[in-house]
């Protein structure tokens, strides 16, 4: 697996707010970020009608759980591909072709792969600017193929990474939700521009850039 972090960066406090004002169409709910999101949050907000006529047009929805004045946060976001979980996830664990998709993706490199397919473990090295230095990232990414994979931090330079990529088939359809969460806490000061920037354009550019790499593929000749 290799579109772990997707370009996203923290101190999403303050960019949720931001967001919301400026109506960029990010559905903004605010949560503690310190503590577990429950169960029934989990289910709530990918079952809200609101949300799945947004993603039924095909836009990218967005929730930002926040945590006031830290630099650490939560997001979801969601998107509606128009393929099976089977070809959406095959793009998903492409570590060769990832930075194409992936915004400031320089490195991908299989460290280990489990016999049994169940995990891998992945190194990451990602830019995100020319005024930050490239960060280094060691994922343990555990399968449930094709519907689930979670991903841990397990060594680099944030302090904390973890999330998940959920694929649910759409009944009576050939669709696919594909639902990305991730919490994030680096341990470093970053500047609020770029978690804006990242926020606001290159997590919806990468999910958009996934579902037009996986329906590309569906309508190429085999």
């Amino acid at each position: 697996m290799v579109t772990y972090g997707v370009g996203l960066l923290s101190s999403i406090h303050q960019v949720a707010e931001r967001a919301t004002r400026m109506r960029i169409s990010i559905l903004a709910l605010a949560f503690a970020a310190a503590l577990p999101v429950g169960a029934a949050a989990e289910v709530s907000w990918l079952g809200d009608r609101t949300v799945q006529q947004r993603l039924a047009a095909g836009e990218i929805v967005i929730r930002a759980d926040v945590e006031p004045d830290a630099q650490r946060g939560r997001i979801a976001a969601a998107i509606r591909i128009n393929a099976p979980p089977e070809s959406i996830w095959s793009v998903l664990t492409d570590c060769e072709h990832a930075s194409a998709f992936v915004p400031g993706l320089k490195r991908c490199r299989l460290i280990e792969h489990a016999a049994d397919g169940s995990h891998d473990l992945i190194e990451h090295e990602v830019k995100y600017s020319w005024l930050m230095p490239t960060i280094r990232c060691v994922l343990r990414a555990n399968y449930q193929r094709p519907l689930r994979l979670d991903f841990h931090r397990i060594d680099g330079d944030m302090r904390e990474e973890e999330g998940s990529w959920r694929l649910e088939r759409q009944a009576g359809s050939r669709a696919t939700i594909v639902e990305y969460r991730l919490y994030v806490d680096p341990g470093f000061w970053i500047p609020q521009a770029l978690v804006r920037h990242s926020l606001r354009v290159e997590l919806p550019a990468a999910l958009a850039a996934l579902r037009s790499r996986v329906e590309a593929a569906a309508r190429a000749p085999r």
